[in-house]
C-alpha cells in the first residue's frame, strides 16, 4: 500500500516488557487501614455513644482521662456496665471483678433522663452498702443560658 507521499505504511508491532504489578504495598496499606478503623472502634465506646440522654449540669468538672467504669440505666431501666447490659443483681459482681483490674478507675453514673428514678436509688443504694458509695453521676454541659430569678414564672 503506498500513501500518497509515496511511502509504504507499515505497521510497526512494539514488544513490551511484560507488566508487573506488587501487591504488596497494597496490602500493606490495607491492613494499615484496618488496623486505624479496629482501634478508633475500641477508643470510641464512651458513655455520650450510649442511646442514654444524660441531664444538663451547671456545676461539676470534666472526668480525668482515666478510664473509668461506667454504669448507664437507659430509658426502660435496663443497667449497662461499660457497654455490657447486665442486671441488677450482677452489678455488684462485675464492678468489683472490673475494680480488682483498675483500682484507680472512677465509678461513673450515666442516668438517662427518661428512665424510672426507683432504679438510679436501688442502684445507689446497692452502692453504697457494698462501700461503693463514691461514683459521680455524668450529664452534658448545660447551655450557657442562665435564667435569673426575676426571670422565672411566678405560679
Amino acid at each position: 500500500m503506498m500513501s500518497s507521499h509515496g511511502r509504504i505504511n507499515r505497521r510497526v508491532r512494539r514488544t513490551s516488557a511484560d507488566v508487573h504489578v506488587e501487591l504488596t504495598p497494597m496490602i500493606d496499606v490495607v491492613f494499615l487501614l484496618l488496623t486505624f478503623f479496629v482501634f478508633s472502634l475500641v477508643l470510641m465506646i464512651r458513655a455520650d455513644v450510649l442511646d442514654v440522654r444524660l441531664p444538663e449540669l451547671r456545676s461539676g468538672e470534666n472526668a480525668q482521662r482515666v478510664v473509668p467504669i461506667t454504669i448507664a440505666i437507659t430509658e426502660t431501666g435496663g443497667l449497662v456496665i461499660n457497654g455490657e447490659q447486665t442486671e441488677l443483681d450482677a452489678v455488684l459482681e462485675r464492678v468489683q471483678a472490673l475494680r480488682e483490674i483498675q483500682p484507680d478507675a472512677p465509678l461513673l453514673l450515666a442516668v438517662d433522663t427518661r428512665s424510672p428514678a426507683g432504679v438510679m436509688i436501688e442502684l445507689a443504694d446497692l452502692l453504697t452498702g457494698a462501700s461503693l458509695g463514691e461514683f459521680s453521676i455524668v450529664g452534658r454541659k448545660a447551655s450557657e443560658t442562665i435564667i435569673e430569678p426575676s426571670e422565672v414564672p411566678q405560679p
